[in-house]
């Protein structure tokens, strides 16, 4: 039974009741039944409102769901698009016009590149690299004999 069914019970038990309606006792009463009367109406209405911003939350939370889809779909493919930190950039000044370029070790170990600005052809030399790097592995061969 609910709060309305209820109240309703609780009235007619009340007018059944074959009561001298001019008592105080009972004008009280009724008074006091009126009013539960009316704040189950309000609840009752509450309770409706309650249920349909339920459902209109519902809603809207579907609808953002789909536009958040739609919104982050179109940047998904973007993250190939950003360096990576761990990537190693190397910065390489052309002697002819000055321009400065940005490259990666991938680029660099090709050998050479054209300035993006005057074209004018620049080459990278490892050798002095690599001989540093002999240097350095036959020092730890002679501290591995020690």
């Amino acid at each position: 039974m609910g709060i309305n069914e209820k109240a309703a019970y609780i009235k007619g038990m009340i007018d059944g009741m074959d009561l001298d309606k001019n008592d105080k006792t009972v004008r009280v009463l009724n008074a006091v039944v009126d009013l539960l009367s009316e704040v189950t109406e309000k609840v009752s209405d509450l309770n409706n409102a309650y249920d349909e911003l339920c459902e209109q939350v519902d809603e809207i939370d579907e609808d953002l769901a789909s536009i958040e889809e739609d919104y982050y779909e179109d940047f998904e493919d973007d993250d190939d698009d950003y360096v990576d930190e761990d990537d190693n950039f190397y910065e390489v000044t052309c002697p002819s016009c000055g321009e400065t370029t940005y490259m990666d070790e991938n680029t660099l170990l090709e050998g050479s590149i054209s300035c993006p600005k005057c074209g004018e052809e620049l080459e990278f030399d490892y050798s002095d690299l690599d001989d540093s790097d002999d240097d350095s592995s036959d020092s730890d061969d002679d501290e591995d004999k020690e």
